[in-house]
């Protein structure tokens, strides 16, 4: 799937602007932003509910806005506007069958016997932790190729998580499908996603895939003999917390030279500690407005 320029605007403010992503099959992206971001304006955007106010969502390079077919290709379920909570389950099985051509019935039964779902169970009369789960049955049957999933875990105890998680999990190393999730609880998001996306202002400020992030990115924690922080340090790092002379930072692009050059400061601490997806969601939005020109006037 790839999107290109994505822009869109709610009671004429923009929510989402210049968006350009490609998302590719077998990958598992979190989508990260404050409350407010936009996350679920992307969802609804990608996946029809919105028209787009410009740009284009492609799939094997045709519009999915011209060819309406390739919708089956997305599955979402908008909490907000939840059509499910009147019917009962096998109603709603009838309707995903005919909503997605390649609807795999034989493993819904299976997965839906297998965890206790009564067909004749009304969607609205199961706990949110059974609604939860029978949703991730819903995405993962539906066969489609991207499956968005926005706070698929929000209000589920540890037991019904991890049974998500299972099927899910099970669902990706089986098949090559392209999986958009959106999280609050980003230590679970951590232990899933090859790729994190950061919205913020209007567009996707940030990037990362994980593994070259862990590869090249570091979280040191330094005390140097004065307040005064390094301009080395300032120009190549991110600032997480700043206590009395205690800095703790992330070195996006870390090198044995850059290490090299900042002990050359003589910090009488310096020491590298585990750097989590928390980290860099704290050290882009959650002090936006905290830099080290904020620190203090002797910075």
């Amino acid at each position: 799937m790839k999107i290109e320029n994505l822009e869109k605007r709610i009671d004429q403010k923009v929510i989402l602007k210049e968006l350009n992503l490609t998302f590719n099959k077998g990958e598992i992206t979190g989508l990260i932003g404050r409350n407010g971001s936009g996350k679920t304006t992307f969802f609804r955007s990608v996946a029809g509910h919105y028209e787009l106010d410009h740009g284009k969502i492609l799939i094997d390079q045709e519009d999915i806005q011209e060819n309406k077919l390739l919708k089956q290709k997305i599955f979402y379920i908008d909490e907000q506007y939840n059509f499910l909570s009147g019917y009962t389950l096998n109603k709603l099985l009838l309707f995903y069958q005919n909503a997605y051509a390649g609807f795999n019935k034989e493993k819904y039964l299976t997965l839906t016997k297998k965890n206790n779902l009564n067909p004749r169970f009304k969607y609205r009369s199961m706990s949110k932790g059974m609604q939860g789960l029978y949703k991730m049955i819903l995405a993962i049957c539906s066969n489609a190729d991207y499956l968005l999933l926005d706070e698929p875990l929000d209000g589920l105890d540890i037991i019904v998580k991890k049974k998500v998680l299972g099927i899910l999990l099970d669902d990706v190393s089986e098949n090559s499908r392209s999986i958009i999730i959106s999280s609050h609880n980003l230590n679970e998001l951590e232990s899933i996603i090859d790729r994190a996306l950061i919205l913020k202002r209007n567009h996707i400020q940030l990037d990362y895939h994980l593994e070259v992030l862990r590869e090249h990115a570091r979280k040191i924690q330094m005390v140097f003999k004065t307040k005064k922080v390094p301009q080395l340090v300032k120009e190549n790092s991110r600032l997480l917390h700043f206590q009395g002379r205690v800095v703790t930072a992330i070195f996006e692009n870390y090198t044995h030279e850059l290490k090299t050059l900042i002990q050359a400061e003589q910090p009488i601490l310096f020491e590298e500690l585990p750097l989590t997806l928390e980290d860099v969601f704290e050290a882009n939005l959650a002090n936006e407005e905290t830099d080290y020109s904020l620190q203090g006037e002797t910075l």
